[in-house]
């Protein structure tokens, strides 16, 4: 898995900060809008969070149904 390298005037920029229930930052993520599935993806491994993730792109088949 490939992140893009962070580039200021290209997309937007998303920040993900994690804290513990105390306040302890435990992870911080930083990268391109287009990035941001595989980071959400990895942080919900990480973090064991029961959370499904599809893509657009598995739907397209049935587009024609909507």
């Amino acid at each position: 898995m490939t992140f893009s390298k962070i580039r200021m005037g290209e997309e937007e920029l998303f920040e993900t900060i994690v804290y513990d229930q105390y306040g302890t930052r435990l992870e911080r993520w930083k990268c391109m809008k287009k990035d941001f599935p595989k980071v959400v993806k990895i942080l919900t491994n990480k973090f064991g969070l029961k959370m499904v993730i599809k893509d657009k792109k598995e739907d397209l088949d049935l587009d024609w149904a909507k």
